[in-house]
């Protein structure tokens, strides 16, 4: 029975990861911030993203963060749920964004509004976290039965000395 759960476990994580691309490539064409002047779509911030360092703005490398923990997810359970946890974190830094550097002038574009682009985003690093945890609890419940089975084997080498000593008393 124990196998059994294991599988489920272990196939429903790799849908949640196949959900968190699906949410991901989707979130890519969907608009994710409104500007006074037009909106601008996933893919102007998976591109431009990774300068976000240069203003203190890293919510872009909750990406790389997400990806390693999927890489890491079956391997290093424990490390993969830091590393999603702390990319859904990073990834929430995108609500504090309140305006766009432009290079060709000194003023900024003002954010006025979040679009589903970003929830969208949001949602593929919940996946990944819901996938990663349900991988953990499979890594706890592996080590729980080998601990169990070793326990139990503890138990039936200590029962069979103990008849082993019994019959030999007999003997005597």
């Amino acid at each position: 029975m124990s196998d059994v759960r294991l599988s489920i476990l272990k196939i429903i994580a790799m849908l949640l990861v196949l959900l968190a691309f699906v949410l991901f490539i989707s979130s890519l064409f969907e608009p994710v911030f409104i500007t006074e002047d037009h909106v601008i779509k996933g893919y102007w911030v998976l591109a431009m993203g990774w300068m976000g360092f240069a203003i203190f703005q890293f919510a872009w490398y909750a990406n790389l963060l997400s990806l390693l923990a999927i890489l890491l997810m079956t391997k290093r359970a424990t490390t993969a749920f830091v590393l999603s946890l702390l990319a859904l974190l990073l990834s929430a830094e995108s609500f504090l964004f309140d305006e766009i550097p432009v290079a060709s002038g000194n003023k900024n574009v003002a954010i006025i509004d979040n679009d589903i682009g970003l929830y969208l985003w949001i949602g593929a690093h919940c996946a990944v976290l819901y996938a990663v945890i349900l991988m953990l609890i499979r890594k706890k419940m592996i080590e729980h039965g080998k601990l169990s089975a070793h326990h139990l084997k503890k138990i039936e080498i200590t029962k069979i000395e103990t008849d082993i000593s019994s019959v030999n008393k007999k003997a005597k």
